[in-house]
């Protein structure tokens, strides 16, 4: 990635932004040595502004992993940038919309992809403490909670392992019917208690 893209990215500086990529828009396709685009990179200072005009200047970076498998969505919410969570799962529905409609792909895929580990941005935000990304993904999508990584770790014995109880209310509450299972075949309850929570 152009040293100088990289430092407006990080920097949140949209006017040296748009005038970057008005001399080169091709810098919106380089990569750092971690495969994170300049989206990644927006999203994980917290730059809405650049964020958005990122987003709008090339739509396809929504959807590209980086070498964790980590999508623009999975850094914002381990990050806990609710507003940047907010914009891009919007996004993500509404391409999801689109896509539907030519047959391509379910309701929901892109939402629920997991990274290279199988954590969805559900996990992300749980494992990170971010409470109120937890609540704006599970009042998108109940069923996230029912996903468990290649640990096979759910969201809620994440929260339970880590005596997040806010958290693990909101999974509840949210998703009655979430997964519990978590890793070495225990439960979130089996977590709580060895955790001592």
């Amino acid at each position: 990635m152009d040293s100088r893209l990289y430092r407006v990215a990080k920097s949140g500086n949209v006017f040296v932004l748009r005038q970057l990529l008005h001399e080169n828009p091709r810098l919106l396709t380089k990569l750092t040595p971690q495969g994170n685009t300049p989206l990644h990179i927006a999203v994980q200072f917290g730059h809405k502004g650049v964020v958005v005009e990122i987003y709008k200047r090339c739509g396809s970076l929504l959807t590209r992993l980086n070498s964790s498998g980590d999508s623009p969505l999975h850094v914002a919410a381990r990050c806990g940038h609710l507003s940047i969570v907010d914009f891009l799962v919007r996004e993500v529905l509404s391409a999801e919309r689109i896509s539907a409609e030519s047959g391509k792909t379910g309701k929901f895929d892109m939402l629920r992809q997991g990274n290279k580990v199988n954590n969805t941005a559900l996990h992300e935000a749980v494992r990170n403490g971010n409470r109120s990304v937890v609540q704006l993904l599970l009042r998108v999508d109940p069923k996230l909670a029912c996903f468990e990584n290649y640990a096979g770790e759910s969201p809620l014995f994440v929260a339970a392992r880590e005596g997040k109880k806010d958290i693990l209310n909101q999974i509840l509450i949210s998703a009655p019917s979430s997964a519990h299972g978590g890793s070495e075949g225990q439960t979130a309850l089996h977590a709580a208690v060895i955790e001592r929570h």
